[in-house]
């Protein structure tokens, strides 16, 4: 990461577009946010990091919203029964900007499967927006703030970070893995007819 950051620094004035229109398309595509956040942490330190992560990600969030309320809405109007389609709208009405805000603030949900599914639905767009905004904040700060710290602690002890880096990368995997797995069997359980 260290010679990524190096990379992006040797653009010069560059940088300040490049990375905001990279955490937009990061936003749009199903690819994890937290590493291109840590490099703007890194490259940017702490405040302007967090502007560009937060801001990249909300402009994205509701490009995203906006494409598929455009072309999604119509497509599925087509293919879904138009029962199912008000039972869904009025799921998400219900839930309101509540279940939104909590959606956001959940780790586990897809940042960029909500942002599209948002949009097959009837929720406002200032709703959609405003909750967004402040959803995706914390996350920001926190994966930005810790590529500053990172960056710091891999110039003072590259060798010591690497394992460290290591550890957090076999540890997250074996999490998501369990994770999985328990999401998988309890999936299954559910979806077995009950015994009378």
């Amino acid at each position: 990461m260290d010679s990524i950051a190096a990379f992006i620094e040797s653009a010069g004035a560059w940088t300040y577009v490049l990375a905001p229109l990279f955490m937009v398309v990061v936003a749009i595509l199903p690819i994890p946010a937290e590493i291109p956040a840590m490099l703007n942490g890194m490259v940017f330190g702490s405040a302007a990091g967090t502007a560009i992560t937060w801001g990249g990600g909300l402009v994205g969030a509701i490009i995203s919203c906006e494409l598929s309320r455009k072309f999604g809405r119509p497509l599925a109007e087509r293919l879904l029964p138009a029962r199912t389609l008000t039972e869904i709208d009025r799921v998400a009405v219900s839930a309101g900007w509540h279940g939104l805000l909590a959606l956001r603030l959940i780790p586990a949900v897809a940042f960029t499967a909500l942002n599209w599914a948002a949009g097959l639905t009837a929720i406002r767009r200032w709703t959609f927006m405003w909750t967004t905004a402040i959803g995706i904040f914390p996350g920001a700060l926190v994966f930005t703030v810790s590529g500053v710290g990172l960056g710091w602690f891999y110039r003072a002890n590259p060798e010591l970070a690497m394992a460290v880096s290591a550890v957090a990368v076999i540890a997250l995997w074996v999490t998501v893995r369990r994770y999985r797995r328990i999401h998988s069997e309890t999936a299954t359980t559910s979806s077995q007819p009950e015994e009378s």
